[in-house]
């Protein structure tokens, strides 16, 4: 009941961000790659296919890229109760993040830290635990930190995320 509910809620921020004049200001802006850019802090957020690499472990790639001049300190949720992340299938279940990594070093439970480069796309991997039944993902709803002068919490929804597809499919179609 509550995952239907956060999507129709989402949705309807959505809309109500690109019908309201002057709402667009301050709304992620989507382009048929499903990149949307959060025009506050110019980040750009472009999802990657969600993986099944065990029966349970999804994980889900994250594209980001910082869109200013200067660097810029992120702080990124997994399970963190302020702004965690969570991923939404087309029956509306919702999954946590367990986890995120940053590279093949970093990785957090809770939250992750990251100072993003102008212009340089940076992978962030989403870990969730989805049941081996579900294949289908609407939505990879993504809760961050700016910080700066004030810190900022914020939310960015990234819409059809589609088919959960396996690593060993991924690697049989790479040869």
């Amino acid at each position: 009941m509550y995952a239907k509910s956060l999507i129709a809620t989402l949705s309807s921020l959505i809309a109500i961000a690109y019908t309201v004049p002057g709402a667009t200001q301050n709304a992620p802006e989507q382009s048929a790659t499903t990149r949307q850019v959060d025009r506050r802090f110019n980040i750009s957020f472009e999802p990657r296919p969600c993986q099944r690499s065990s029966s349970t472990r999804v994980t889900c790639d994250v594209i980001v890229t910082n869109f200013t001049d200067t660097h810029r300190q992120i702080s990124f949720g997994a399970g963190y109760d302020s702004y965690e992340t969570r991923l939404v299938d087309t029956d509306g279940n919702v999954y946590t993040a367990s986890s995120l990594q940053f590279n093949q070093y970093q990785r957090a439970s809770e939250r992750a830290l990251i100072e993003l480069a102008p212009g340089v796309p940076t992978r962030l991997a989403f870990n969730f635990r989805v049941p081996q039944t579900i294949s289908n993902l609407s939505v990879l709803d993504l809760g961050y930190r700016v910080t700066g002068r004030i810190d900022t919490t914020a939310r960015l929804s990234l819409p059809n995320i589609g088919t959960i597809t396996s690593n060993s499919a991924q690697k049989k179609s790479d040869k």
